[in-house]
């Protein structure tokens, strides 16, 4: 099992809510302020409420992301890894007079070949002290003490990701100068994906991250059970208990995993999807491609900039949009490699009846959902709406163990996310998306 599935005390009567405010990050993305604190240079006292530190600290820009599951750094030559015990010693001695940059120690995880977007690079995972705007956003000591390097030390310290210089440059952005980090916002990861494809998770954020409150003496840690990335009013709020009412409309978040996803992806079912005045559904792709019924999934990821199609529904869209804006009279030349450029995208979400957050597929009697009348979500972007944003391209994605059966995917980025509220309750599975 995962040692760092740990549940903390709930709160019922009041759940604990804080805001840290977003600043706006490269291509449309918001990031918040991260503090990295050099080793056993931060001594916290919680049942006091304080903190002291040294001067030796890095503040870091940390793009919020929906689409990961980890808190990774950027790559820099600045920063001095310390990877044997004789520099570790000689930091703790203070015999290093100049140690500000010692920010990552080392921890039980070897480095992990990782994909964003694209491309493929190394994490090394390091243990790190980190800080946030709120001090009650916390590293849960609960979770760090299953870790042998992690137990009995005098502070809290996170297993966190440095990034090789490929990713840095895919994954953060920034420039060479000052390149983000990256906060990842997916709860789990799955331990049942093929290692063939995929290395052993490490613990991601939430799995080390609790709430406390500034009245408990005690010090008792609370999990965090909801999040929300509000673009209009640049909050990013995280609750104990949840940010949806059951009052509003709401979308079940369905689990990818089934199809061998290395991660619980925030997707939703989408009922029908408009491509540049194209309406498509599932049984419309079925009837129009001749082959069984794939359900079409939304993902949501704020740390992309647009909107992403997986290879598969790239391809179908593409011959879909070539075939409906030809013309058998004056179109006389082979347009097999011609590319259509998509200038509008908008999405119809069904709210969901279905507990579990299945997903239906033809054939399979085990895997079934059903949708109420009432529409949860209209998604929409387009280039007249966000034109320095908005942008649909392919991405070929090893997401699934079987391509040809596994949902259709649009992943959708900051160019529909970032004027809305987005809120996810990771315990329910649920999410909302209102202006």
């Amino acid at each position: 099992g995962n040692p760092f599935s740990v549940i903390y005390p709930d709160v019922v009567n009041a759940p604990i809510s804080i805001a840290l405010p977003l600043e706006i990050a490269s291509g449309g993305t918001f990031c918040i302020r991260c503090t990295v604190f050099a080793s056993n240079h931060a001594v916290s006292n919680r049942s006091s409420k304080s903190t002291h530190y040294d001067s030796d600290f890095r503040v870091y820009r940390a793009i919020v992301d929906t689409g990961s599951p980890y808190l990774v750094f950027p790559s820099s030559e600045l920063e001095i890894d310390a990877s044997n015990a004789l520099l570790s010693l000689l930091v703790a001695m203070s015999i290093l007079k100049d140690n500000r940059n010692y920010l990552w120690e080392i921890s039980d995880y070897a480095p992990t070949e990782e994909v964003y977007g694209a491309v493929k690079g190394e994490i090394n995972w390091k243990r790190s002290h980190y800080r946030f705007r709120d001090p009650r956003l916390a590293i849960s000591k609960d979770a760090v003490n299953s870790i042998p390097s992690t137990k009995n030390l005098k502070q809290s310290t996170g297993i966190v990701g440095v990034l090789d210089k490929a990713l840095t440059n895919e994954a953060t952005g920034g420039g060479e100068s000052e390149p983000f980090a990256l906060l990842g916002l997916i709860g789990e990861n799955n331990p049942n994906a093929d290692r063939n494809r995929f290395p052993a998770p490490r613990p991601t954020f939430f799995h080390q991250a609790c709430i406390t409150s500034e009245n408990d003496e005690e010090g008792n840690e609370f999990r965090v059970q909801s999040f929300s990335v509000d673009g209009p009013n640049r909050l990013l709020t995280l609750s104990t208990g949840s940010l949806i009412s059951d009052a509003v409309p709401s979308m079940q978040l369905v689990d990818l995993r089934i199809y061998g996803d290395f991660v619980d992806h925030y997707a939703v079912v989408v009922d029908e999807v408009t491509f540049d005045g194209v309406l498509v559904t599932a049984q419309s792709l079925k009837k129009f491609t001749g082959t069984a019924e794939r359900p079409i999934v939304a993902v949501f990821d704020t740390g992309l900039t647009g909107g992403l199609l997986i290879r598969d529904f790239w391809d179908v869209m593409q011959r879909k949009m070539i075939e409906i804006n030809k013309n058998p009279i004056t179109d006389t030349e082979d347009k097999s490699d011609t590319i259509h450029c998509f200038q509008s995208v908008s999405l119809s979400i069904k709210q969901s009846t279905t507990p579990q957050g299945s997903l239906h597929i033809e054939g399979n009697p085990q895997v079934t959902a059903t949708s109420s009348s009432t529409s949860a979500c209209e998604i929409a972007s387009s280039l007249e709406i966000s034109p320095h944003l908005f942008y649909i391209d392919p991405i070929d994605l090893d997401w699934f163990d079987d391509d040809h059966s596994a949902p259709y995917v649009i992943i959708l980025g900051q160019a529909f996310l970032s004027r809305h509220n987005l809120n996810v309750d990771m315990i329910k599975r649920r999410a909302s998306f209102s202006e």
